[in-house]
């Protein structure tokens, strides 16, 4: 599966067969110039401090409101932190300026904090905070219009939703819940262009972002059984090779798309190599539902051309792959087999699609 072809080069392609005049290349480069000053003129690094920045201000405000005894008045912790979420939201939405824009994040999480600890204070109860967490979070990722607080919410949102599953149905909700996760990132990547078109098109990329970065948190997570499994899947939890097959069909799923959409025949040659190729990469880390999991990721991140996603995904392969090989439930010989088959199957799957679809060297012979 290739890159994506450059602007410029789809541009002169076209220019070739006469659809596109020939001032066109340089339209479409002043857009997009306007369009990167305006939208991703922070790089990514910057927005991770920025959301880190925030969370150490909301504590920091939080643990001002601890220090005042403010914790001891339920109401009155639960009526501020409304009072800041709806403040932040118009603050962010009327405000202009790099301090008020950190101002209001920061402003938020912290009413996020204070909402969420009210409730739970007043409730005496597990769930309840959970639910409230959960909505207030679903407001702002709708309401408040920066990209931080979206990644954030949605992330929120996710944990909220995977601990409301394991509390009503133990370790099987906490399973769906993940394999929900994951097909959610996967469709948001796959459909991104018609859904960014929407009435809601902003929220799309920070939601697919979040979910692709806690799904190999919880995946990860999910193979410590000494350390948190013990806890989470004390009561009954689907059969981890059950999780492997449920993430392999999503990841399936996700080649079958990116070839239609890359216009290969997924019922010819290479869509068999390609699925074969994913089917024995399960079948050999059956135990390892991360593997898979990195790997649609990894697929997702080439097709969409995006280096902070496969950024995530090599990152999470390389982690999940030293969980497999380092678990004492597995034999050396077993590991072996693992690590020299998958190199197989990657040899293999390349010396079909390099024969089948051989990469022309000019675009006079890509035509």
């Amino acid at each position: 599966m290739s890159l994506r072809p450059s602007l410029r080069h789809v541009i002169q392609e076209l220019q070739r067969e006469h659809q596109l005049d020939k001032h066109a290349e340089a339209r479409a480069l002043a857009t997009l110039e306007v369009h990167q000053r305006s939208s991703t003129a922070t790089p990514w690094f910057v927005k991770a401090l920025a959301g880190f920045g925030a969370w150490v201000s909301a504590a920091f405000l939080l643990s001002f409101f601890g220090c005042t005894g403010l914790y001891k008045e339920e109401a009155a912790l639960l009526c501020l932190g409304v009072l800041l979420c709806v403040g932040a939201t118009f603050l962010r939405r009327s405000g202009q300026g790099a301090f008020l824009e950190q101002l209001a994040l920061a402003l938020a999480l912290a009413g996020v904090g204070l909402t969420t600890s009210g409730i739970a204070f007043m409730a005496r109860d597990e769930i309840i905070p959970a639910v409230a967490h959960f909505i207030v979070c679903a407001a702002l990722l709708v309401t408040f219009p920066d990209p931080v607080m979206r990644f954030l919410a949605t992330f929120n949102m996710a944990g909220a939703a995977l601990f409301i599953l394991w509390d009503a149905l133990g370790g099987v909700g906490l399973d769906l819940g993940i394999l929900a996760c994951a097909a959610l990132a996967h469709g948001l990547f796959l459909f991104q262009s018609r859904l960014s078109a929407g009435p809601r098109g902003a929220l799309v990329g920070p939601a697919a972002f979040a979910l692709a970065s806690g799904l190999p948190l919880v995946l990860l997570a999910r193979g410590l059984p000494d350390v948190i499994g013990t806890f989470l899947f004390e009561r009954a939890a689907l059969p981890i090779p059950a999780l492997t097959v449920g993430l392999t069909t999503i990841t399936l799923f996700t080649a079958w798309n990116v070839m239609r959409e890359l216009e290969l025949d997924p019922t010819g040659v290479a869509g068999a190599a390609v699925f074969a190729a994913l089917t024995v990469t399960a079948l050999i880390t059956p135990h390892t539902p991360a593997v898979i999991a990195a790997v649609g990721l990894l697929t997702l991140g080439f097709h969409r051309r995006s280096s902070i996603l496969l950024g995530i995904a090599v990152a999470f392969l390389i982690a999940s792959g030293a969980w497999y090989y380092y678990d004492l439930g597995l034999t050396l010989l077993a590991k072996a087999i693992a690590l020299a088959g998958s190199g197989l199957v990657l040899l293999a799957l390349r010396w079909v699609l390099t024969r089948r679809y051989p990469t022309a060297s000019t675009p006079a012979e890509a035509r």
